[in-house]
């Protein structure tokens, strides 16, 4: 556990100067500031807090996500959920802003559930049937609009024991949100953003896989319903990780988590 005090030693200051004078402010009145100043300082905050836990980024396929944000458009991001740094990884490599489908429970998380608000995100309440078409409904309005992007992770609940169990299956229905209005839906599959939380202080890199999938356009979706395109992305994202997985242990098994970063290239 040596690695949360050091964490905690170098940006406890920083994660409090920021939420009381900025996360705080911007959940409670997000119409005071722009989508984008409020995204900007979201992200510089969360570079600074990832770039302390050592983590040694494999992106893949990243050119799918730089596509739709140099052409200033507006997408749902559909990826399986195995973390709650999750959605930092995910703020950390998106340079557009991007927004969140949480669970409920979120809300009340001091850092998390604040920094979701303050990005115009939605809490779901897996539930309540009502209340969930209208979050969905609510990214569909935003999307519509080019908002800012949305990210949902359709399996509907975290996967607990990601090292042992597969992807679950994708609800067809956290789809609509994309198709509906017509935008593009990108696949990611990511594997390994656990490994930060676990206590593992003799860890000297903690490697994340991500891939971006080339998005599917509403040329390609438009005819199939959503069950088929969620069958679709819960096999690209369901391969990778379990490729993911393998890489995953070669280099852990080989000790490689131990070579300091900044020491060479180890993959």
């Amino acid at each position: 556990m040596l690695k949360y005090p050091r964490v905690l030693f170098f940006c406890g200051f920083r994660l409090l100067w920021d939420y009381t004078f900025y996360l705080w402010r911007y959940a409670r009145h997000p119409e005071r500031t722009s989508i984008e100043a409020r995204y900007a300082r979201v992200r510089k905050l969360i570079h600074y807090i990832l770039d302390h836990f050592r983590i040694d980024w494999k992106v893949e396929g990243i050119e799918n996500l730089q596509a739709l944000e140099k052409n200033n458009q507006c997408y749902l991001l559909v990826a399986n959920h195995v973390s709650d740094l999750d959605p930092l990884a995910i703020v950390y490599l998106s340079e557009k802003p991007i927004s969140f489908v949480a669970k409920k429970e979120t809300r009340k998380m001091p850092f998390i559930g604040t920094a979701v608000k303050a990005l115009d995100g939605y809490f779901m309440d897996r539930g309540d049937l009502r209340q969930s078409f209208e979050v969905i409904h609510g990214v569909e309005e935003r999307l519509k609009t080019g908002h800012c992007s949305y990210v949902i992770f359709p399996e509907g609940t975290r996967n607990k024991w990601p090292e042992t169990t597969g992807v679950a299956p994708f609800h067809p229905g956290s789809f609509k949100a994309g198709m509906n209005p017509n935008v593009p839906i990108l696949p990611l599959a990511l594997y390994g953003t656990f490994r930060p939380f676990h206590s593992h202080p003799d860890y000297k890199r903690n490697p994340l896989e991500f891939t971006y999938f080339p998005a599917f356009t509403p040329e390609q979706y438009q005819r199939i319903p959503s069950t088929e395109l969620a069958q679709k992305t819960y096999g690209l994202v369901a391969d990778e990780v379990a490729h993911d997985k393998e890489i995953d242990h070669a280099f852990l098994a080989e000790g490689k988590e131990k070579i300091p970063l900044g020491k060479g290239p180890v993959r």
